[in-house]
């Protein structure tokens, strides 16, 4: 009855005021509303369903000539060593600094 009365449209007070002339059912707006609440995350989960990939249409069997040149090219590629920028320096005997932008103070 509550899920009909919100697909119509009405609203949480409305459905209070529905409940209370035609069942005799006095309830707050806020019992109305955690009782759609947990009733709409049951529902999203079940209705819920992945779409199919596109590689499950189409299987590709890549040869293994190409796997191992895809292989080779990767261990041939150069490794980037990026290291983060420094935000405090530190030294047993002093107490901790702030690095500024170009370099320690």
């Amino acid at each position: 009855m509550i899920r009909q009365l919100r697909r119509k449209g009405c609203t949480y007070r409305d459905i209070v005021r529905v409940l209370h002339e035609r069942v005799g059912l006095e309830v707050a707006i806020s019992t109305i509303h955690s009782f759609v609440k947990v009733r709409a995350k049951h529902r999203k989960q079940a209705q819920f369903e992945f779409p199919p990939l596109e590689s499950e249409s189409k299987p590709i069997s890549p040869s293994s000539g190409d796997i191992a040149a895809r292989i080779a090219a990767l261990r041939a590629k150069p490794i980037e060593k990026t290291t983060k920028p420094k935000h405090f320096h530190f030294e047993e005997s002093e107490p901790l600094k702030l690095v500024s932008q170009g370099g320690s103070r």
